[in-house]
Parts: structure tokens; C-alpha cells; sequence
């Protein structure tokens, strides 16, 4: 398959997915059943009442798949999923029910790597369907030994492009829109991973912080500007600490009770509401996904696993060890460590970026052991992606030095937040930075040996764009 364009123009594709825009496991045969002559997806209309949040499908593997949905009428539905070039065959034609909140999450295997379907939630019965979701579309991991190109886009604190954040009231119906997601609908891309703050739930968490009010708050979101993007690919999520509340409000290590239970709650509606697979609330987040031979997506759970004391850990020690195991032993051309919080010890123009207990650079126990990897085994096929910080930058991971961590690259993006000190980043350390939110889409290319790096801004226009080699 060839990779994504560049053009900003709607694909048919995008049309379909935009002007269309417990837990049983679903095994597949590779050719799938006829549909009904007549079945034509584009002609079931679209309900929003029925369906008001966007698709999600998310955790893909060369065969398999996860799905999640939120039913409005808490009425069982049917899900179709087909080969995107090949609508006249059903790979999925089955009905489901959802939880007692509205919810379903469903496993697909069977599926075919390298391979682009389409899905879709229907209302009512075959073949007359009175309404549909969004149709949403995800690509399967290619099979190891294949390294085409992928491109994948980044997400982080969501916002309105302000220092304030967009928190959920509690029982709040208007859903939040975008100005940067919107623009981005018209963009190509093969993954979406987002790095935490995908909403901001810091009201629910103070109102009681209950695990219906957390559902029901997702969505604000979910069924606002997430809409445009989300059914265009599949979504690699981990989280940061406003999916249930600010830092400042809650160690992560907390004893007493009633933050502990508002805790899971807020968790255990994350793993209800994304599409990772996994169940329990106290699985590890942290996982990796690999594109074929070409990039092994890393993704980190920075703030579930932190620990106090003297050393502070940022991250677990079973987390630390894998994470070194997948930077050192990775099959893949290329490994981008996908982390909430910033690796580069971030430097402004008239020193260092404040709170850094929040970050890499303040758990040296742990950094110390990356770096020291890093170094020693010469890696530098790593990319390092974060987010949490508010800004969008490109850059070292330090202002100066020439061992491999410190000349290693590090994207940060910001979906909306913005923070004062964006405009005061090291010159020397930084290639690009900007205080506005901007959607990074990085294409990883085996054969050339490179990232391509492009920051699109809310016009969708790219506001930068610089070829990283990697590994030569």
C-alpha cells in the first residue's frame, strides 16, 4: 500500500468516513459474506441522537482489532465491518449489546495484515436500517518483514488554544470543537496515537468524581472535534493525569480512601471509553505496536506507576526494563518512544523550563538508565514523542553535547493548550517551536532511513516541516 499524500483535498475515503462522520471476541473468516444487494452504507442516514460520539478502533495487530461505542439508546445495535475495497463482502455482521451505561467494546480478529476496513454501527434491522454512526476506518499492523511507510499523527492536551484548559462541567451536553481537528479531517494519516490529556476531568473529579459522571463527561469530548479525526484511523492512547484530575490535586500514590476510589473510577471509565485492549483498570498501559519492520510505537504510562521517595521513580521498574528491552533489542528500523512527559531536559532562552519533577529530567534515577542504554549501544534510530507541557517544539534532547542522547530529536505537540513560556525555547536547542497547538504528522520511512516531520496548524497548513535521519 502505498503511503499517504500529502495533498490536503478530500480523498473518497474521507468522504465516506466524514460526510459519513461482557466482551465477545469475533472470529473472521478471510473472505467474508455477501452483503444484501441493496446494503449501501452512504444511504442509512446518520443519527447523532442515536450515535452522538465518534467511532473508535484502536490496539491493532496484524489480525485483530478492537472496537468501542457508546449507544445513546442503550438498545442493542449491529455492527458491519468490510474490506475497505471490497464493500460487497462482510467480514463482521453481527448484533450487539451494550452495558447498562451504553457502552460496548468488541474484539475482531481474524483480520488480514496490512489491510484497510470499514466499519459502522447500524439502528434497526437488516436490510432496512433506519440510521448508522459515523463509518469509521482502520488499517492492521503489516506482517514482520514488510517495511512500507506509515505515517502517523500525534495528540496531547486538547483545548481551545488557550492557557485554560477546557474542563467538563458535570452533567454538560454541549460537546467541545476544535478549530485544529476540524482543519485536520482534510489530512491523511495511518495511526492517531494520543499521549494523555484527552479530556479534562478535573470537575468531575471534585463533584465526586463517580464512575457514571466520568462516562457521561467523555461526551463533551468524544462527541465534539474528536468526530473529524478519530474515524479516519486507528487510535494507540495512553493517558497522562486530567483523563481523571490534576497533578496538583492527587499524588498518584495516594492511601486515603475517597481519592482512591474516584481514582479507579476515573480510570476504570478511560478503559471503558478507549479502545485499548485490555479490561481491567489495573493492566499496564504501557505497550508497544510494531508497523511491519519499519517503527515500533512505544507508548509509556508516565503518571500511574510514579512513586515518591529518594529517588523518585517516574515509572515502575517493570515498565524501566521493558523500555530498555524495546530500545535495545527492537526488530524495527526505527523505535518512537511515545511518552506523555518530555525526555529532552527542555531549556529556555534564560534557563531551564520550571516543574521538573513532572518529567524525565527530575527522575534522573530513571533517565539516567535511558540514556546510559542509549549511549552505549549507540542507538540513534530512536525518535522520542511527548506531549503534557503545552507547546510544539523540535529538538535535541539537550542544548549541547554530541553523545547520541544528546543529539537524539524530540517532537512535542499541543492540541489546544498553550503555555507563556512556548515563545522562550532555546534557539540553540530547539529547530522549531511555536506556542500555538499543531498536529504533528510524521511519516517513517524504512527504505529512505528517515521521519518526516510536518506540524500542521488549525488551518491545516504546515507550519513546519524538516527531513530527521535516523540511524545512518
Amino acid at each position: 500500500m502505498s503511503p499517504p499524500s500529502d495533498r490536503s483535498g478530500l480523498t473518497r475515503r474521507d468522504a465516506l468516513v466524514l460526510g459519513a462522520v461482557a466482551l465477545p471476541v469475533l472470529q473472521l473468516g478471510c473472505a467474508g459474506t455477501p452483503a444484501e444487494e441493496d446494503f449501501d452504507v452512504d444511504a442509512i442516514p446518520e443519527s447523532r441522537t442515536i450515535f452522538p460520539r465518534t467511532v473508535l478502533a484502536g490496539d491493532m495487530q496484524t489480525d485483530r482489532v478492537v472496537l468501542t461505542m457508546f449507544f445513546a439508546d442503550g438498545r442493542p445495535k449491529t455492527l458491519r465491518v468490510w474490506a475497505e475495497d471490497a464493500p460487497e463482502l462482510l467480514v463482521v455482521d453481527r448484533e450487539v449489546t451494550p452495558d447498562a451505561e451504553g457502552f460496548v467494546k468488541e474484539r475482531v480478529t481474524g483480520l488480514q495484515p496490512d489491510t484497510v476496513y470499514a466499519y459502522a454501527w447500524l439502528a434497526g434491522t437488516a436490510p432496512d436500517f433506519s440510521a448508522r454512526s459515523l463509518v469509521g476506518r482502520v488499517r492492521t499492523l503489516p506482517a514482520p518483514g514488510s517495511a512500507v511507510p506509515v505515517t502517523v499523527v500525534f495528540g496531547a492536551c486538547v483545548g481551545q488554544g488557550t492557557i485554560v484548559p477546557d474542563f467538563v462541567d458535570p452533567g454538560q451536553t454541549e460537546p467541545f470543537t476544535w478549530a485544529l481537528y476540524d482543519a485536520a479531517a482534510a489530512l491523511d494519516w495511518d495511526v492517531f496515537v494520543h499521549l494523555g490529556d484527552q479530556g479534562y476531568f478535573d470537575r468531575i473529579w471534585h463533584d465526586g468524581g463517580a464512575y457514571e459522571a466520568y462516562l457521561e463527561a467523555w461526551g463533551a469530548y468524544h462527541g465534539g472535534s474528536y468526530r473529524s479525526v478519530f474515524p479516519k484511523a486507528g487510535l494507540l492512547a495512553t493517558w497522562d493525569d486530567h483523563e481523571v484530575t490534576d497533578n496538583s490535586a492527587v499524588d498518584p500514590w495516594t492511601t486515603e480512601p475517597s481519592e482512591l476510589e474516584r481514582m479507579a473510577n476515573g480510570k476504570r471509565a478511560w478503559f471503558t471509553v478507549v479502545p485499548i485492549d485490555a479490561d481491567d483498570p489495573t493492566s499496564a498501559v504501557w505497550r508497544s505496536f510494531r508497523w511491519g519492520d519499519t517503527v515500533e510505537l512505544v507508548l509509556l504510562d508516565c503518571r500511574y506507576e510514579k512513586t515518591e521517595g529518594e529517588p523518585p521513580h517516574l515509572v515502575s521498574e517493570a515498565q524501566l526494563a521493558w523500555l530498555l528491552e524495546r530500545l535495545t533489542t527492537s526488530p524495527c528500523r526505527f523505535v518512537c518512544v511515545c511518552s506523555p512527559k518530555p525526555f529532552a531536559t527542555v531549556m529556555l532562552q534564560d534557563g531551564r523550563y520550571p516543574g521538573e519533577k513532572e518529567r524525565w529530567s527530575g527522575n534522573p534515577a530513571d533517565r539516567d538508565r535511558v540514556v546510559q542504554a542509549i549511549d552505549d549501544g549507540q542507538l540513534d534510530h530512536v525518535l522520542w514523542v511527548t506531549g503534557d507541557i503545552h507547546m510544539t517544539y523540535l529538538g535535541r534532547l539537550e542544548e549541547t553535547g554530541d553523545r547520541v542522547s544528546d543529539r537524539m530529536w524530540e517532537v512535542c505537540t499541543t492540541s489546544g493548550n498553550v503555555s507563556p513560556f512556548a515563545d522562550d525555547l532555546s534557539t540553540t536547542q530547539f529547530a522549531f517551536g511555536a506556542a500555538a497547538p499543531m498536529l504533528p504528522r510524521i511519516t517513517f520511512d524504512a527504505q529512505a532511513g528517515t521521519a518526516t516531520v510536518r506540524f500542521h496548524d488549525a488551518t491545516g497548513a504546515v507550519a513546519h516541516e524538516q527531513v530527521i535521519p535516523l540511524g545512518a
